[in-house]
């Protein structure tokens, strides 16, 4: 009979189980290297021991059109194009792929070109981290952009509109007693009666050029990242110390959440900081997601995170010692 819809074709021989805060996904393929992306995305989320009774499902096909396309751009990031509406969202990745992704059962259905699958930290990066994205965000957890520290089991959380030197602060302390959960999104969620921060990614830190130069040490590991047509460059902490990163999710305790801002002084300061003054930065940096039952949904949450917190305005001033002093006066 002949096989009209290539399904025996492209049916799947290879499956791989991940766990994303401890909830497992299940990856298939009918290519077994291209499953390494999910290996790849998966050391980049935070490790919990929470089970989860669900369980999300990716399948990747890898399948050429003919003419066979050429090999992806370095940045097809910058040319994915997203749609969808109430449950469902579409990713098309041009002549590389196609994705639909049905987040309310948790399941995705990807359809990629060889010369796409055979770069799977590239795949990691367009696709799957988007496809964990939205699952997690639509399955009981809340995402904020924002810094997260940790020191004796304490979080500190760093928040600052683009540009301010929030990334350089996060360093500074690092390198002074404190261990990174995050440097770009923690993810808020419930479990057993408490709250719990995860992060994403984790061990990875992204500094300006300029800023660069003050770690000369990270030359030799940073990596070239555009980021917001400004070129960054990616640091993997866990190449310079595996000690600098928290690995699992934390139970929050206590919480020190800091507004940064950035002044020409010597010496910094910290000024007390209301809800009010805060809600807005977080308005802009909690969800993108346009879905406003959700957003509430992400943002209740959110709320319940500054209910464990303490608010502070913190002035970044332009010596590093004082800012490390006076960070550690919150303990």
């Amino acid at each position: 009979m002949e096989d009209f819809w290539s399904r025996r074709t492209n049916a799947p021989k290879y499956e791989k189980t991940i766990h994303i805060f401890g909830h497992p996904v299940i990856f298939d393929g009918n290519h077994e290297g291209v499953l390494e992306s999910a290996a790849l995305a998966e050391q980049m989320y935070s490790i919990s021991d929470s089970q989860d009774g669900s369980v999300w499902r990716v399948h990747l096909t890898v399948h050429d059109a003919d003419p066979l396309p050429s090999s992806p751009p370095e940045r097809l990031i910058d040319l994915v194009h997203y749609a969808g509406a109430e449950d469902w969202l579409s990713i098309d990745l041009r002549e590389w792929g196609h994705c639909f992704v049905d987040m309310k059962r948790g399941e995705a259905f990807a359809v990629l070109s060889s010369s796409l699958a055979a770069n799977p930290e590239q795949v990691c990066l367009v696709l799957i981290n988007t496809i964990l994205t939205n699952f997690i965000t639509r399955h009981g957890y809340s995402m904020l952009h924002a810094s997260a520290l940790v020191r004796d089991g304490h979080i500190l959380l760093l928040q600052a509109p683009h540009g301010t030197g929030k990334s350089t602060t996060a360093l500074r302390l690092l390198l002074n007693g404190y261990q990174l959960l995050s440097d770009s999104m923690i993810y808020v969620g419930e479990h057993s009666g408490d709250l719990w921060l995860g992060g994403f990614p984790v061990g990875r830190i992204k500094l300006r050029t300029d800023m660069l130069l003050l770690f000369p040490a990270l030359a030799t590991v940073a990596q070239v990242e555009p980021v917001r047509n400004e070129t960054k460059h990616r640091v993997d902490l866990t190449q310079v110390d595996p000690s600098l990163a928290r690995r699992d999710m934390i139970r929050v305790n206590r919480v020190e959440f800091c507004l940064l801002e950035r002044w020409d002084r010597l010496e910094s300061r910290i000024q007390p900081l209301s809800e009010e003054e805060l809600w807005p930065e977080i308005m802009v940096n909690s969800l993108h997601y346009d879905h406003i039952e959700l957003w509430k949904e992400n943002l209740g949450r959110i709320e319940l995170l500054l209910r464990k917190s303490n608010l502070h305005r913190l002035h970044i001033g332009t010596s590093e010692a004082e800012v490390i002093k006076t960070v550690n006066q919150l303990w």
